[in-house]
Parts: C-alpha cells; sequence; structure tokens
C-alpha cells in the first residue's frame, strides 16, 4: 500500500497518486504502528506529517480491509 502526501499536508492512499510516497504493508495496524512509532512518514515523504493524519489514513485502510474480509465470507 502507497500513502502519499498532498499539496495541503493531508495524507492519501493509493499506488498511482502522484508525489513522494511511503510503501507499507497493506491493512496491517501493527505495520502502520511501527512506521508512526520509527517516524518512518515524515522520513519517506520528507516533510512533517501530523499524527492525526497518520491515524486518519489509518482507520480508511483498516475500514477497507474490514470490509474486504466481509465480502470474502459473506
Amino acid at each position: 500500500m502507497r500513502v502519499t502526501r498532498r499539496g495541503d499536508g493531508s495524507l492519501a492512499v493509493g499506488p498511482t497518486l502522484p508525489g513522494r510516497g511511503a510503501w507499507l504493508c497493506r491493512s496491517s495496524a501493527a505495520c502502520f504502528d511501527a512506521a508512526q512509532r520509527r517516524g518512518a512518514f515524515a522520513r519517506a515523504l520528507r516533510a512533517p506529517v501530523a499524527d492525526a493524519d497518520v491515524e486518519a489514513v489509518r482507520d480508511q485502510v483498516l475500514d477497507r480491509a474490514d470490509a474486504r474480509q466481509k465480502l470474502r465470507k459473506g
């Protein structure tokens, strides 16, 4: 999964979005937590990243992963 920083400073998820990106394992809360704890977003994106923005993207991605799992089961 690729996370990019938009011009307004917010984060977006998408493999083909323009700009610098940070690649993470898909739909893993542990992966997000480790990247956030290590400051990997700011380092990969070469810009400060607010914790609130990371949390918003984390929730969005994990919600999508949950929806995919429900579709597979149902």
